[in-house]
């Protein structure tokens, strides 16, 4: 514990070299430097740079399970709060999730995952450029789909989606680029 940040944020750990919970703030220019780790191969747009551009802030977590790329991920049990799991519910209260995986972390490992800023996220077929987003995990475990404005959405609301989800997208059919924001 106590150890300085050097290592790239998709590095994954066999052991909690960082505290659990702890957070860490990227700079603009890192993320522009890095971009994200949901697909490494896919080749961006100017648009689509700038949709991924700003700080982000990270989160230091333990896989309860396999949590996939692009994964929208939430506590396992309140008695383990940064021991995370892909979310399996829809509009999972926004105080029960963690963040977003940027990358793959196996179960049992601990890496970083987003919880403020731009990034890529598995989304439900149907979510718009400007939609709200909500956990929808109960389509597919770790998704995000739309959410209406109205009484209770605060609480579930976890951003706004960037784009529209459609095979043209920039990481194609079943990804969003989105702005959250999740308290962790």
């Amino acid at each position: 514990m106590g150890t300085v940040k050097t290592d790239a944020l998709s590095t994954t750990y066999d052991s909690a070299v960082y505290e659990l919970g702890t957070k860490y703030v990227q700079s603009a220019d890192e993320v522009a430097a890095n971009g994200s780790g949901v697909s490494t191969t896919t080749t961006l747009t100017d648009a689509e740079k700038l949709m991924l551009s700003g700080t982000r802030t990270w989160v230091f977590v333990e896989a309860a399970a396999l949590i996939a790329a692009g994964s929208l991920c939430k506590r396992n049990a309140d008695t383990t709060p940064f021991k995370a799991a892909e979310d399996a519910a829809s509009e999972t209260m926004i105080y029960d999730l963690l963040g977003v995986a940027d990358h793959a972390i196996a179960s049992g490992k601990f890496g970083w995952i987003i919880c403020k800023g731009a990034c890529v996220v598995e989304a439900e077929a149907g979510v718009a450029a400007g939609d709200l987003l909500a956990s929808d995990g109960d389509n597919t475990a770790g998704e995000v789909d739309t959410i209406a404005n109205g009484a209770g959405v605060p609480l579930q609301a976890i951003g706004i989606a960037l784009e529209t989800e459609s095979s043209s997208a920039a990481y194609g059919a079943g990804y969003v680029i989105a702005r959250i924001d999740i308290p962790s």
